[in-house]
């Protein structure tokens, strides 16, 4: 499985949901959006393969999640 990158709208929807993955324990790494995927604020969340079903579950339902295929991203939820 391949890590995850979570795109939001806004930059504090990015900064609140990476907080919200520390609180459980969940390792997440803000990251600047990749050009591929710039159709948002400017910061993603980038999650582990090991953490992608929690990440996924606590993902708020107006961000979009990308899978991180070599260097290419496919559209997941």
């Amino acid at each position: 499985m391949n890590d995850i990158i979570v795109v939001f709208r806004s930059r504090n929807d990015a900064l609140t949901f990476n907080s919200k993955l520390a609180k459980y324990g969940v390792y997440g790494k803000v990251v600047n959006t990749p050009r591929a995927l710039s159709a948002s604020c400017g910061l993603s969340v980038r999650v582990s393969a090991s953490s992608r079903s929690v990440a996924s579950a606590l993902c708020p339902t107006d961000a979009t999640i990308y899978e991180i295929r070599g260097s290419g991203y496919t559209k997941i939820g």
